[in-house]
């Protein structure tokens, strides 16, 4: 598991920051990392690229996209409505919750 540095709300979209550098290949893993602290999603989509990958999933009945650019190591939720954007906050919450 690659430790998160930081989670940070920014503009209507989620920025997560990793404490180490990371690459393409364990993006799948770093994607489970953060999926499995939200839970109840169902995954729509994986659309993979040369150096960037996104997962399109729904969650509370909104859709959102995980984001990984590997070049910029930026990784990032974005939400795909207004309706969706309402729960971002929900969403962020929950991502940055302690675990017990």
């Amino acid at each position: 598991m690659t430790p998160i540095k930081s989670i940070n709300l920014i503009d209507e979209k989620i920025s997560i920051i990793f404490d180490t550098h990371w690459f393409q290949e364990g993006i799948h893993e770093l994607s489970l990392q953060l999926l499995n602290k939200i839970q109840s999603y169902d995954i729509k989509e994986i659309t993979q690229g040369a150096d960037r990958e996104s997962c399109r999933f729904i969650w509370l009945n909104a859709e959102f996209s995980l984001h990984f650019d590997y070049y910029s190591q930026s990784c990032w939720f974005s939400a795909h409505d207004e309706m969706s954007t309402s729960k971002i906050q929900s969403l962020f919450k929950l991502l940055t919750e302690k675990s017990s």
